[in-house]
């Protein structure tokens, strides 16, 4: 009876053994506890708005500037790229080649994949808003960066990083164009753009986990902080000086963490 006893015990270990085993998650042989994670694509979701609302980009919706001038929205464009994801340990992985065109007019655009990330936890994510100074002057390229997407000055080289164009009242002719550019110089408009998830954490798990960021950009946010932007004292602002560089000073902070889609598949 004793035997049969122990024997049943030592049934039931094992099949607890078994069952702990197979989880969402697995450990090396070398370093049991140790938790391992596939790599995996990443999702990006970008939703435009002006303050609390979804953006209106057909031209249709008025909205309210800070200096309280009334504007629509008729095309709102801009490049992210150099994409890095932060570590939890602190380190960045860097996405080769990415370079991406939003458009609040295409939704297609909205949403852009990072493939093939190293699997593991992140706390946060970093990119530019713009073109690096190498794309600049590497001559005529393709997809985000084909010159045919409208976002490249043909009067001089270089592309353009942010297109907001649209009609108010406050301009002398009823339209407002702000086109922001320059890779170089003291009124460069590059702009590196911090994402802190806390308290949240993107789990890349290929295969198991979905990991998609969502992430708000105001176009209302443009307009103020730390530059005072006004459309009647300026509504078309096409050139590389100081405007240009407190626009994108402006266009640094709009940006707001949102949500992570962190699901088990």
């Amino acid at each position: 009876m004793k035997n049969k006893f122990l024997n049943m015990l030592m049934i039931a270990f094992v099949a607890i053994s078994i069952v702990s085993c197979n989880d969402d998650e697995t450990t090396t042989p070398s370093n049991p506890g140790t938790t391992t994670y596939n790599a995996g694509d990443v999702g990006i979701e970008f939703m435009n708005i002006a303050g609390t609302v979804a953006l209106d980009a057909s031209g249709a919706t008025n909205y309210v500037n800070a200096a309280g001038e009334s504007f629509n929205v008729s095309m709102f464009k801009y490049y992210v790229s150099n994409v890095k994801l932060i570590k939890q340990d602190g380190s960045k992985y860097e996405v080769p080649n990415s370079y991406f065109l939003i458009d609040a007019n295409d939704t297609n655009s909205l949403k852009v994949d990072l493939a093939n990330i190293p699997g593991g936890k992140y706390t946060g994510l970093e990119y530019t808003i713009g073109v690096d100074s190498a794309r600049n002057v590497s001559g005529s390229q393709t997809g985000a960066l084909d010159p045919a997407n409208g976002m490249f000055w043909s009067w001089t080289t270089g592309y353009i990083f942010m297109k907001l164009e649209g009609q108010s009242s406050a301009s002398s002719n009823n339209n407002y164009k702000y086109h922001i550019g320059g890779f170089t110089g003291t009124y460069s408009g590059l702009r590196t753009v911090s994402i802190d998830f806390t308290p949240s954490i993107l789990i890349v798990d290929g295969g198991k986990r979905e990991a998609e960021i969502h992430i708000a950009a105001d176009v209302l946010e443009i307009f103020k902080n730390p530059s005072n932007v006004t459309i009647a004292s300026g509504s078309t602002v096409m050139m590389v000086g100081p405007t240009s560089s407190g626009i994108a000073t402006n266009y640094a902070d709009m940006f707001k963490f949102d949500h992570i889609h962190n699901d088990p598949l």
